[in-house]
């Protein structure tokens, strides 16, 4: 069981965007581009806050991810978000603007 929360805020309209999915209820290539995304960004490994200083109008993100007993919430910005983050940021953003979930 593999679980992700998403929200963005901030932006210059400050609109508050969220996704929350079930990768077992995903296509099989879509769960699986996601778990590589994760394990590629060694999620579980990453600071509960990325965010040292946050610049005016910029996006503000939350990714939950759970995977059985192990949760881990990561709290970043678009100039805090490690190279290694940005594709699943990127997959989890589009997901969310297109309310593909």
């Amino acid at each position: 069981m593999t679980q992700i929360a998403f929200e963005r805020t901030g932006g210059l309209l400050g609109r508050k965007v969220h996704l929350s999915l079930d990768l077992d209820k995903l296509p099989a290539d879509q769960s699986g581009e996601l778990q590589q995304l994760i394990d590629n960004a060694d999620f579980f490994s990453l600071p509960k806050n990325l965010i040292t200083r946050p610049l005016p109008d910029e996006f503000i993100y939350t990714i939950t991810v759970e995977v059985a007993t192990r949760r881990q919430t990561v709290r970043l910005s678009d100039t805090s978000a490690p190279e290694a983050l940005r594709p699943l940021l990127a997959n989890l953003s589009r997901r969310a603007r297109s309310g593909n979930t």
